[in-house]
Parts: C-alpha cells; structure tokens; sequence
C-alpha cells in the first residue's frame, strides 16, 4: 500500500489476521493504519508519504523491489521454498540492482515515446493496454495512469484475449512485450498481426533488436532478466501516458489562444466594429490550424462530432464579410 490507510485494504488484513494468517505490509506511509495492524513492515519511503491523488509511479516501482527481495528472502527460509538455484536468484538481485541505470537509459528515449504519442494517441478516441504474464501487471498499472492522465476509459486485457474483444473499434493498443522470449514472443507477434489487421493501432513495447512485431510503432527498451521486463514496459507506458495527454491539451491550443484573441480585442478596444476588425486580422491564421487539425483526425480521438462542426460553423461565420450577419442567420 501507498498510504496504508485505504478501508478495503485495511478491512482485508483484520479478516485474515481474524483466521491466523501474518500479515507483512508493503507500505509507503509511517504510522499508518495497516504498519499498526502487520505483523511486519517494509517501508518503501519512497519520498511524501502523503499523495494527493490515486498511488504514484515511485509508490509502483519502489514496491515491485520490495516484493522481490521480500520473495527472495521467504524462498531462502522456507523448506522447499527455492525453486532455483542461488546462482539463480543472485542473478535476478544484480539485475534488480541494475534496473536504476535500465530505467535512467529509457529516459534517454523520451522523445521516441513522445512522437509516437503525437503521432497516435490525438486521432484513436477508444483505447486498451494488453500484457500476458509479468506483463500483464504492467497493462493494469497502465490502464490507472492513462486513464487518468488523458481522461479516457481504457481496457485492458491478456494480449491473448484481445483479439476476441473490442477489435470492432479499432482502437489503440500498447502492447507490453519487455522481456518477452521465445515461443511467448512468438505468440505476442502473432496476436499483434491480428490486431492490425482488425485495423488497431498496436504500439508494441519490446526488447532493443526485436524484430519480430509488426506494429504501428515500436519503442524499443535496454534487455533486462525476463522477470523484470514489466518494469520497464510500465515505465515507457507511464511516459506514454504523459506525452499523450500533452498532445491532447496541445491539439487544443489555436482554439484557446483564439479566445484569448477575443477576449483582449473586446477589453482593449473602444467599440464593436474595431473589436471586430482586430480579431479578424489574427483569427484566419488560427482557425486554419483548427481545420487542418480536422482535415488530419487529430481531434478524432478527443472532440465530438457535434462539438467540430459547431465550431467550425462559428469560426466560418466570424470570418465571413459580414459576420454578425451571418451568425444570426445560421442561429
């Protein structure tokens, strides 16, 4: 837990700790509500304790550690616990370890994930994120935080389950494939050549040197352990995420600054006819950029039929000869 004070979660521990189990919390926050009911705490401490919104990215990541050296640790003391060997597990700490540098190296391709997010996210209103196995942890982390970043509700689903849902909307689909080796890979690939041609828009998130996918886009990561492949899917999906909802709000900006025309030509001049004549020197050039964002779906994705055509009706009429005229009469 983050804040270690959610109800259901808290709930949750007194029923289990009412029927014997132990109880060890995963938490962010000291002197929360769940490190007084655990039997015993990691605390990430990741940072604020206290969020404003729903769990963070670090809150995430600092929890996906945890949870392994916690899985390490019982897989040492249980009798029959260690399915691998030492050399094994030592193996999965280093890269563990290493994930720093491995994530500080996917920064370095922001502006990749930042272009393949201007170039789909604004035109494909419906949305998915898909994974299977470890991967499938990094599509629902994603679903949360693109959600919430773009103000969409997104799907998602094992990459194996897609193609029987939802294909009928031909939506955009990132697809967590970190880490992903051999058949497993194989089968991803095949999933994603249906995808396209259900015509979806999948994004594929793989391996550097992955060729095997055939995908509007692949954003490429640095090859970490299989087991940690997830972490850096969720993390290119977060900056995704972000980008998106960038070139969401920028798609926006001739339509704001044409009201901020509007509302300066009217405060700042003396009558209506020179307010009229100081916004129609700037507004062509603005409303321009508005119906070539139409004529290239880049509102596809975010803005209402009847939203476009209304304003596409008003900006027409304000650049009419006559444009009072002419409002009032399509009113």
């Amino acid at each position: 837990s983050q804040s270690g004070t959610t109800t259901d979660t808290n709930r949750t521990v007194d029923l289990v700790r009412a029927r014997g189990a132990v109880v060890i919390a995963i938490v962010n926050r000291r002197n929360s509500d769940l490190t007084d009911k655990a039997d015993g705490v990691l605390y990430t401490s990741d940072g604020r304790d206290v969020e404003m919104s729903v769990a963070s990215t670090k809150a995430f990541y600092a929890q996906i550690a945890a949870g392994f050296l916690l899985a390490v640790a019982i897989g040492d003391v249980v009798d029959g616990g260690a399915r691998v060997s030492a050399a094994d597990r030592q193996a999965l700490l280093r890269a563990l370890r290493d994930i720093p540098d491995k994530m500080t190296e996917v920064l370095t391709r922001r502006p990749a994930i930042a272009e393949a997010a201007r170039q789909h996210a604004p035109s494909r209103r419906y949305w998915a994120v898909v994974g299977n196995g470890p991967n499938y942890i990094a599509a629902k982390e994603l679903r949360i935080k693109l959600s919430e970043l773009c103000y969409k509700s997104i799907a998602h689903d094992s990459t194996e389950d897609k193609k029987h849902i939802d294909l009928s909307s031909e939506p955009l689909i990132l697809v967590c494939a970190a880490g992903l080796r051999g058949s497993t890979a194989d089968d991803v690939a095949k999933e994603t050549a249906i995808f396209r041609a259900h015509k979806a828009t999948p994004i594929v998130i793989a391996d550097e040197g992955e060729l095997r996918y055939s995908s509007a886009g692949t954003i490429t990561v640095p090859p970490v352990d299989p087991a940690l492949g997830f972490v850096l899917s969720a993390m290119v999906g977060h900056l995704f995420g972000y980008e998106a909802a960038l070139a969401i709000d920028g798609s926006a900006r001739p339509l704001r600054e044409a009201r901020e025309l509007i509302e300066r030509s009217v405060a700042t001049t003396a009558t209506g006819d020179a307010a009229l004549a100081a916004i129609r020197e700037e507004l062509p050039a603005l409303a321009e950029r508005f119906f070539a964002g139409i004529r290239d779906h880049y509102y596809d994705g975010h803005l209402e039929a009847s939203t476009a055509v209304r304003l596409t009706g008003v900006l027409r009429d304000a650049l009419s000869a006559s444009p009072v005229e002419q409002y009032a009469a399509s009113s």
